[in-house]
């Protein structure tokens, strides 16, 4: 049985949200409050939901210290400003004379109706996410209580997938299933041992998040790194076709 195969440790380690970096139509600005209670305008370089990296013109080195704590204001004209308290964990280099980096101290909420201006920068993945072209369909297989279910991706990544099911499916956060899914343009099928993260209703249905593990299975190793080499191809391709005409990442 393939669920011999699979290993009950946590599906993803805890391990730094990969950023993204705002682009001109996003239109974010960034203040902070030093320590003596002034605003201080900023760049925003790149951001996650655990932290960003900001730069600033006039002097701050003297406020901006390591494990200072400081309250970092975002603002966009598409979302309502966003507040957070956020320590400073590295100071400008000669390479990055003004850049610092924040680590946010709380994880940050966002709603979809407040801001919808932030959703794609404040990250909470480990790894880059791909959304199929528009002349793609990355469809695959879940296995639930012994049933195989056809679905849909929404995107995908190397460390988990959402993927669209029945508005009435009824998983659950914390659910565990085998999932299948082939690449695009390939004859590789990855097989995974997937833990619910999240369930979200939109327009079309459910959308649920899932954390990944990549079984072997009956591969040998050789062909387990060529599917998993192709997938890494398939996603990296995807993300800089979307940077490229500014697609959203939902």
């Amino acid at each position: 049985m393939l669920w011999r195969l699979f290993s009950k440790a946590k599906a993803i380690p805890d391990r730094t949200h990969y950023r993204s970096a705002p682009s001109r139509s996003d239109g974010i600005g960034v203040q902070m409050v030093s320590g003596d209670g002034l605003p201080v305008s900023g760049r925003l370089i790149d951001m996650s939901a655990g932290g960003a990296a900001i730069e600033f013109d006039q002097g701050v080195e003297k406020d901006l210290t390591l494990g200072a704590v400081r309250t970092i204001t975002f603002s966009s004209l598409n979302a309502s400003p966003l507040r957070v308290e956020s320590i400073v964990r590295s100071l400008p280099s000669a390479e990055e004379p003004n850049r610092y980096g924040f680590q946010f101290m709380d994880e940050v909420e966002l709603t979809r109706e407040e801001h919808a201006g932030f959703l794609r920068l404040f990250n909470r993945r480990r790894d880059r996410r791909a959304r199929p072209g528009l002349d793609e369909r990355l469809g695959g297989k879940i296995i639930v209580h012994g049933v195989s279910h056809d679905v849909t991706l929404h995107d995908i990544s190397m460390g988990g997938a959402n993927i669209r099911v029945p508005s009435d499916f009824g998983l659950a956060v914390g659910s565990e299933f085998e999932f299948r899914f082939s690449i695009p343009k390939s004859s590789h099928e990855i097989v995974c041992l997937a833990e619910v993260k999240s369930v979200t209703a939109d327009a079309m249905g459910t959308r649920v998040g899932v954390a990944t593990t990549v079984v072997a299975e009956s591969d040998t190793k050789r062909n387990l790194d060529r599917a998993q080499a192709a997938l890494a191809d398939y996603i990296e391709r995807r993300v800089t076709e979307m940077e490229r005409y500014n697609s959203a990442f939902e």
